[in-house]
């Protein structure tokens, strides 16, 4: 039986070729029919430049996500080949580092990105440029390599030659951050997708009425669930055009106006934006149409979730976890906040995934309550990571509790499991540091910030001084018009925390950086103190 993640759509396709699958905010609607014919002439220009698809699967994308570059994944996936997304937002030399591991050899690209990301253009590998747009307001270099949009469509709209696909090999390769500076590619298969995507569709109850708000990049693995668990549904994907230029305010605004007019029932996206979405998208001002948010990515603070939970009385709010290796891996359904305010749990772990805690030894699982790392294994579980064997080996751990051979992930998150058998989050191994002798958790001091109202934003870093020693520092911006002092925030966090856990700088900054996925950039706010 065929199980692959574009065949979700094809049955959509099926059922439904004139219903509605993606609203674009200013562009033309694209039927399922339309869209399927576009993607046949994207799989059709792709293929006579990928004659041995085995030994380089790989097609980049380096576009924010619209009906073109939807179309040109589907073509891609339907060609047996396996889709790289390319940060449009990180540098041009970041970018030829993954061209570099994955020897791409097809670039399709937004018309926008061409000059600033020219040098990719004539980089010795790539055999075919593809513009995924045909406005010619913008300055594209004449070369033999480059395929316009225009001829693209040029292309027969017949379906590419059915494959023997199996459900192992790759769909998509997904890129982190690494510690040597080189990002690491991270290999899902078709099986991983398709389990992650059957999964929220079963769970998340979505239908053909549902309106699904596109928000995650290509690059973050939200963006599968946006995407292909729409076509799982025959529903409708909703697309905020990005490449458009507007003020910090008006961009938030102006989708969160987007939501509301297109009635958007579903949003999965992360703590961080829904914050933002709050403070500065006038949140609070429109009438949405939202039944079902998820969020993931990061812990939530409580008090900030109190107040979209507020906003947003009718609508059903889950937490999702599960590093970009893993996919989702738990679930947990927010109907009641805790009074505390301490963190969310996990919660339950998805289908066709097992979770263990293990103690530091490695040889001894936990018992209830008590903290350990957390390995997983199952159908959504990466292969590793794309020419890092070395790196692949160091998470991917031969079980020492199985008589046979099994495979664990470490995902590198420490947590427990409580006496009800519910999973709670206590920090990354890298968020765990030792200040004077104590252990500190950042996500304790962040739990406490979070209570004090006027912050907009906050992360709490460490550094190391001259003298190799650990320090805190907090960035934090407020709220509009609110005017926070530096000792007001020390005196509020010493009621909360001990002493030797309060930050030893506090840094106001108008907006605090973010990653493309939406996340606060805690690694440009770590080399920012490398800077002070």
């Amino acid at each position: 039986m065929r199980y692959l993640l574009h065949d979700v759509f094809l049955e959509a396709v099926g059922k439904s070729p004139e219903k509605n699958a993606i609203k674009e905010e200013y562009g033309k609607d694209l039927t399922y029919r339309e869209l399927n014919n576009l993607s046949n002439k994207f799989a059709q220009s792709i293929l006579p430049y990928k004659k041995d698809v085995k030994n380089n699967p790989f097609v980049g994308i380096l576009s924010s996500v619209h009906s073109h570059s939807v179309a040109a994944i589907l073509g891609v996936l339907k060609i047996g080949c396996a889709y790289v997304p390319l940060d449009e937002y990180s540098p041009t030399e970041r970018l030829l580092s993954i061209l570099e591991n994955t020897k791409l050899d097809i670039l399709v690209i937004d018309p926008i990105w061409v000059q600033n990301h020219h040098k990719l253009l004539s980089y010795p590998t790539l055999k075919k440029v593809i513009l995924l747009d045909s406005d010619d307001s913008f300055d594209i270099p004449i070369q033999d390599n480059i395929l316009s949009f225009n001829e693209v469509l040029k292309y027969p709209s017949i379906d590419p030659p059915l494959l023997n696909q199996v459900s192992d090999d790759l769909a998509y390769v997904l890129h982190t951050s690494g510690s040597t500076g080189i990002p690491k590619g991270i290999m899902l298969t078709h099986r991983n997708a398709r389990t992650f995507v059957d999964w929220m569709h079963k769970e998340f109850k979505l239908n053909s009425e549902d309106v699904v708000m596109s928000r995650a990049p290509f690059k973050f693995d939200l963006s599968v669930f946006d995407i292909f668990n729409t076509f799982k549904a025959s529903a409708r994907l909703v697309c905020f055009n990005w490449n458009r230029k507007r003020e910090r305010d008006k961009k938030h605004s102006d989708y969160v106006s987007l939501m509301a007019i297109e009635k958007a029932t579903i949003l999965y996206t992360t703590p961080s934006t829904f914050i933002t979405l709050m403070n500065h998208g006038s949140l609070d001002k429109f009438k949405l149409s939202l039944t079902r948010i998820m969020y993931a990515g990061e812990p939530f603070p409580v008090p900030q979730l109190r107040r979209l939970k507020s906003l947003l009385p009718n609508t059903r709010m889950a937490n999702i976890y599960g590093p970009t290796e893993t996919n989702i891996i738990t679930y947990y359904w927010i109907d009641e906040l805790p009074s505390d305010d301490k963190s969310i749990p996990l919660g339950q772990e998805v289908e066709d995934t097992e979770i263990i805690i293990v103690n530091e030894d490695e040889q001894r699982l936990c018992d209830f309550d008590e903290i350990g790392e957390l390995w997983c294994r199952g159908g959504t579980v990466t292969l590793g990571y794309l020419g890092l064997d070395e790196k692949t080996n160091q998470h991917k751990i031969k079980s020492p509790f199985h008589k046979y051979p099994i495979f664990y992930w470490r995902t590198g998150d420490y947590g427990y499991r409580d006496k009800n058998n519910v999973l709670h989050y206590r920090g990354r191994k890298d968020h765990m540091v030792k200040i004077m002798g104590y252990r500190i958790e950042l996500g304790e001091i962040e739990i406490a910030l979070s209570q004090y109202k006027l912050l907009d934003e906050f992360a709490v870093v460490v550094v190391c001084d001259k003298e190799l020693r650990n320090k805190l520092y907090c960035y934090y911006s407020v709220l509009n018009n609110c005017r926070v002092e530096k000792k007001d925030l020390g005196d509020f966090l010493l009621k909360k925390i001990p002493e030797y856990m309060i930050p030893c700088k506090f840094i106001q900054k108008t907006q605090l950086p973010k990653t493309s996925s939406g996340k606060i950039d805690r690694v440009r706010l770590m080399e920012e103190n490398n800077e002070l």
